[in-house]
């Protein structure tokens, strides 16, 4: 199936009906199966490329152009870090190889991270925030990194030790959440995007998921004597739930927070809103703005796009 989005009215940009038939002739070698699909729309032919040449359809017909061999690779990136990274994951190693990935939040946080601060990596997926970070803190800092799924955490730990970082460099393999205990996580181990593992509360397993169960904490847990400078979280929904765990945390250290705000995730992991969120954050005195080419921007007090997005939480 093809990814999609439906075309927002009076989008002139937007590719029609027979540019979707072409796309389907072109790129997959076959008519429609259906009418119907021609009518899912596209906002710009730019979406409607990249959406037939990243479906799974594709990439069987075309083995030889593809360049996702099932293996990891150590690359060397520009902030002078080395990460493992898998040929075959398109979300965050595919961008970490060109050098593309998360480029606006890492010069951001290369800003405002200083030598010495202790910080936290909530969602550390493969490593790549937390090498950062550990880069920025220098010897005299910490960074706690927290990944509750295995192959991501093995990723995390063989770079940490790939780039020396071990004394500086904490790594867990939990989930963040508001109370201790066991949570249910799920994740499409066959899918290009790695950074796709989120809670549920329980259901029928989704074709091509699987339903792991990894240990449960709330960030409080690990409160220690360290002042928190920083956190950055992308914890896939459960960012509320993060939150109320990490109360005596953020009431004791007020620390900057880097935030993912995806809206459908946050209703479906946490039921709450984007907006609610945000709304929730300035009652524990934390302001939210967004990033405007690697910088704090304007303020945000509501949030209703379907698209994720990264911000910043400052405590005023």
């Amino acid at each position: 199936m093809i990814p999609w989005r439906r075309r927002r009215r009076g989008n002139a940009d937007a590719p029609g009906t027979e540019s979707v038939r072409w796309a389907y002739r072109l790129f997959l070698d076959r008519e429609p199966e259906n009418e119907r699909v021609l009518e899912r729309g596209y906002p710009s032919t730019a979406i409607l490329r990249q959406a037939f040449l990243l479906s799974e359809e594709f990439r069987q017909k075309n083995r030889d152009l593809m360049f996702d061999f099932p293996c990891w690779v150590i690359k060397e990136t520009k902030y002078g870090f080395r990460l493992w990274v898998a040929l075959n994951e398109l979300a965050i190693s595919r961008g970490v190889l060109m050098d593309t990935y998360e480029d606006a939040e890492a010069k951001f946080v290369s800003s405002l991270v200083r030598p010495g601060d202790h910080v936290i990596d909530a969602g550390a997926n493969i490593g790549f925030f937390t090498m950062l970070l550990a880069g920025a803190v220098g010897p005299g800092g910490s960074v706690r990194a927290f990944e509750p799924l295995e192959y991501l955490f093995d990723a995390l730990t063989r770079s940490t030790a790939e780039n020396r970082f071990e004394s500086r460099v904490e790594a867990h393999r939990v989930a963040l959440s508001d109370m201790p205990g066991t949570a249910r996580l799920r994740h499409a181990p066959s899918t290009t995007n790695f950074g796709g593992a989120h809670l549920v509360a329980g259901g029928e397993t989704p074709h091509g998921h699987e339903d792991v169960s990894v240990p449960m904490e709330p960030l409080d847990a690990f409160l220690d004597e360290r002042r928190v400078a920083f956190i950055k979280m992308d914890v896939e929904g459960a960012e509320p739930r993060l939150i109320r765990g990490a109360r005596a945390l953020l009431e004791r250290d007020r620390p900057a927070i880097l935030s993912e705000l995806h809206d459908p995730q946050l209703r479906a992991v946490s039921g709450v809103s984007a907006t609610e969120f945000i709304g929730h954050m300035r009652e524990l005195g934390y302001h939210c703005f967004a990033l405007e080419k690697s910088r704090r921007g304007r303020a945000l007090t509501a949030y209703a796009e379907d698209r994720p997005v990264n911000v910043l939480f400052e405590y005023r």
